[in-house]
């Protein structure tokens, strides 16, 4: 073997090595900054997706489109928080005292059983469930310190929020303005040959992010209001409060549903034990209709996520990333899915090899691409 051939190989493969080893770095160390990043792609592909729906249907060009779409996302958010906020924050207000009350009833359950009692005493008193629910025993809330930290404490959480927030919004309006400018900036990265299977790949990953987020928008859509009507019909307080608790609980796959199901029959449990278990009943229901009817239908064209391992990548997520890693491990699951299927298993496994003549007239073809930039380049700059 040609020795400078051998080492210019063993050099590539350290620097493989290193760039993978300070990926994995940069990933454990700054996962938020991804996550934030990945979040302004997801609101790229929404206003991409909606004024990509004008251009088809109103045939309109695509600055205006996209300049509707913006239009039409804030304005849908702020018609809803200007029809439903003064009553749903009543009811989450109501909610706040109510859900300290059930947890309280819950507990005296327990108290009841040996079990229970032993299983209450593994919880410090400052950790049990009313106390969290209520705010006692969490500084901030129950007064604890200065008022001066409590304020400054509020006013920084709610700013840094804030600005996240803002920061992944105009981010993903900038992505959707140039979808272009991005998508074929990454594509440069790679030889000639491989740019437009890289443009493909990227195409598809539009394709799983817009059809997974439909998808995601239809089940919270159905479940929201199925809850309210469901739990109106029950007669249960705080209905709006609940069928919002269960609309976001739905974008959380596996676990959000659940928690947002904990509200809901401890509000019931304020009624009487039977309205409980008839609230979890109907809550179980809604949640077996969404995970065997509803999503099999609005999915069936979009990625699948094996709940099993959606699981465990939300686990793991959650904790290198905390609450933000768990929100977006279902659409990171879904691109990592993608690029192992089509990079890995489409262009590797199931890749034919080449035989030596298709190997040289692939070298030849990216040879005169690569004389054609060269002259293109030579008379843009004469």
């Amino acid at each position: 073997m040609n020795i400078y051939r051998y080492a210019k190989r063993t050099a590539v493969a350290g620097l493989v090595l290193l760039l993978l080893v300070t990926s994995f770095y940069l990933l454990g160390w700054h996962m938020y900054f991804f996550l934030l990043v990945f979040a302004a792609i997801l609101f790229a592909v929404l206003f991409s997706a909606i004024a990509n729906w004008f251009v088809d249907k109103i045939h309109l060009n695509y600055g205006l489109s996209l300049f509707l779409a913006v239009i039409l996302f804030f304005g849908v958010i702020i018609g809803a928080f200007w029809l439903i906020a003064p009553t749903v924050s009543d009811q989450f207000s109501q909610m706040k005292s109510a859900i300290p009350q059930a947890s309280q009833q819950v507990q005296d359950w327990l108290s009841q059983y040996s079990w229970g009692s032993t299983l209450l005493n593994k919880v410090p008193d400052d950790l049990s469930a009313s106390q969290v629910m209520s705010g006692k025993g969490i500084p901030f809330l129950s007064g604890e310190g200065t008022l001066f930290s409590r304020v400054t404490g509020f006013v920084s959480s709610s700013l840094s929020f804030l600005i996240d927030f803002l920061i992944v919004l105009v981010t993903g309006i900038f992505f959707a303005a140039t979808p272009k400018l991005y998508t074929h900036g990454i594509a440069s990265l790679f030889p000639v040959r491989n740019q437009d299977r890289v443009l493909e790949v990227l195409d598809t990953l539009y394709d799983t992010l817009k059809r997974w987020l439909v998808a995601v928008l239809i089940s919270m859509t159905i479940v929201g209001v199925t809850t309210a009507i469901a739990f109106k019909i029950i007669g249960i307080p705080m209905t709006y409060a609940l069928a919002i608790l269960a609309f976001f609980g739905e974008f959380i796959p596996n676990i959000g549903p659940w928690l947002a199901g904990i509200p809901a029959v401890l509000i019931g449990l304020t009624i009487s034990s039977q309205t409980a278990l008839i609230v979890a009943a109907v809550y179980f229901g809604i949640q077996l209709l969404e995970s065997f009817v509803i999503t099999p239908l609005v999915l069936k064209k979009a990625v699948e996520l094996p709940p099993a391992l959606l699981l465990f990548f939300q686990v793991l997520i959650g904790i290198l990333a905390g609450a933000l890693g768990i929100l977006l491990a279902a659409p990171l699951l879904a691109v990592i899915m993608v690029l192992i299927r089509e990079l890995w298993i489409k262009d590797i496994i199931k890749a034919k090899p080449l035989n030596a003549g298709e190997e040289n007239s692939g070298e030849e073809e990216d040879t005169l691409v690569r004389k054609r930039l060269v002259r293109k380049r030579t008379i843009r700059e004469s």
